[in-house]
């Protein structure tokens, strides 16, 4: 099993979520964004997208996906949810990906990534409005619960702690104390730890 990985990206949550299952593999540390060409990495992935999972025959592309299909590929591990549960595993996990990163990542665009004079103030307001009103519904989720799924950490917990470390970085997560506790929660968890070391 290969990792294509690269700190500060969305590919930490893939090493992490490798740690939570404590699944043998190698990681291929790039440098992003200039080694998105790498042979190996093109040869796995055409689009040159990390985190890219190599595990045999089968290629997992986008951080989410990897995570859950590491979650059933080492079911001892036991961060897949009952069929009971499935529903809300795929909603939370969903909600980062459409609720979340589009905010996020048009926040970070407009007030740290492109150049001032391309940086838009009421894109940065706007955008982080959506983001408030999203994580508000995860911070009243989590005031009953421990985790996404309730008292028992899934898989579904390292794709949305992976994003929080994100919005924390940009001071984001102020006025969503649940979300905090359950921020400092995950992160005490000793494969947190070593996903980024």
């Amino acid at each position: 099993m290969k990792l294509f990985y690269a700190p500060q990206t969305r590919a930490v949550s893939s090493r992490w979520a490798l740690e939570e299952v404590a699944a043998a593999h190698e990681l291929i540390r790039l440098k992003f964004p200039d080694d998105l060409n790498n042979s190996e990495l093109q040869k796995a992935n055409p689009l040159g997208q990390i985190p890219t999972l190599v595990d045999g025959d089968q290629v997992v592309t986008e951080a989410s996906a990897i995570a859950l299909y590491l979650a059933d590929r080492f079911p001892r591990a036991g961060l897949a949810p009952t069929a009971e549960e499935r529903h809300q595993y795929y909603q939370w996990a969903f909600f980062v990906g459409a609720a979340l990163e589009p905010h996020l990542l048009e926040i970070f665009l407009h007030t740290v990534r492109l150049p001032e004079e391309e940086r838009s103030a009421e894109r940065a307001t706007r955008a982080k409005e959506g983001f408030d009103r999203a994580l508000g519904i995860a911070d009243d989720h989590l005031a009953s619960r421990s985790y996404l799924l309730g008292e028992r950490f899934s898989m579904v917990d390292v794709i949305f702690g992976s994003i929080l470390g994100w919005a924390q970085m940009m001071n984001l997560l102020e006025g969503f104390e649940h979300v905090r506790a359950y921020f400092k929660r995950v992160c005490t968890r000793p494969a947190f730890e070593r996903a980024v070391a």
